[in-house]
């Protein structure tokens, strides 16, 4: 699958299908349920953003291409744009795929994650809402992952590399800054408030780290802010 990512990608989200599926986080998150019903036979998805198009790579049993993708070869299939579907074909066949900085950033937090997301620092995303925020901590970060790992609650980790340590407290500083004004935009006393208080944020030299705990239920109240 990672052979399969184009070497400008800015941002990379991995989902483990057969383990969501199994999970009490099934049928729970808006951003993760259409494409569990989608990729219907898929195990396994990694999607791939080069700040224009997004390619969706599909490992799993198929009996032919899913979701309008192309099969590359058997168990492997890709979904986007015809230009980054072909150019994703030509780097698996000529075996010179995986060249994103994201892959090598990708493997030393995804390991036994069902659900994560990787991003590459100084880059701006396209969101919008709340969700612009994570901009900011884009902007002195090398990188910066999001892990959930599944279970009867949901532990949820963020790390961000700062590039000096100088940039590393300016993160941390952005990061208590955004989850108090998501907190501030919640009805006092509510349980998305409480969970946005109870996010944990520690520094060490140049690293960045956030956890929280979640239900099920609760995860989805807490991405709410995301979409407004």
């Amino acid at each position: 699958m990672a052979s399969c990512v184009p070497p400008g990608a800015v941002l990379l989200a991995g989902l483990n299908l057969s383990e969501i599926r199994a999970s009490p986080l099934s049928g729970k998150l808006p951003l993760i349920d259409p494409f569990i019903d989608l990729y219907r036979h898929a195990t396994q998805l990694l999607l791939a953003f080069d700040g224009r198009d997004l390619l969706t790579i599909a490992r799993g049993p198929f009996r032919g291409a899913p979701a309008s993708g192309t099969l590359v070869e058997r168990g492997l299939a890709v979904s986007g744009p015809d230009a980054a579907v072909r150019a994703a074909i030509a780097r698996r066949q000529r075996g010179s795929g995986a060249a994103s900085g994201l892959v090598a950033n990708a493997r030393s937090v995804a390991a036994g994650k069902p659900i994560w997301i990787v991003a590459r620092g100084g880059v701006a995303l396209p969101l919008t809402g709340n969700a612009a925020n994570l901009n900011r901590l884009l902007r002195d970060s090398e990188f910066a992952a999001v892990t959930a790992a599944l279970g009867p609650r949901i532990r949820i980790e963020a790390i961000a590399a700062g590039r000096t340590p100088e940039a590393a407290r300016d993160v941390e500083e952005t990061l208590r800054a955004v989850l108090a004004l998501m907190a501030m935009a919640e009805k006092r006393g509510s349980d998305t408030a409480a969970l946005l208080a109870a996010v944990e944020i520690r520094r060490q030299d140049r690293t960045v780290e956030a956890s929280v705990s979640v239900t099920p239920d609760a995860l989805g109240k807490l991405l709410e802010p995301l979409g407004r």
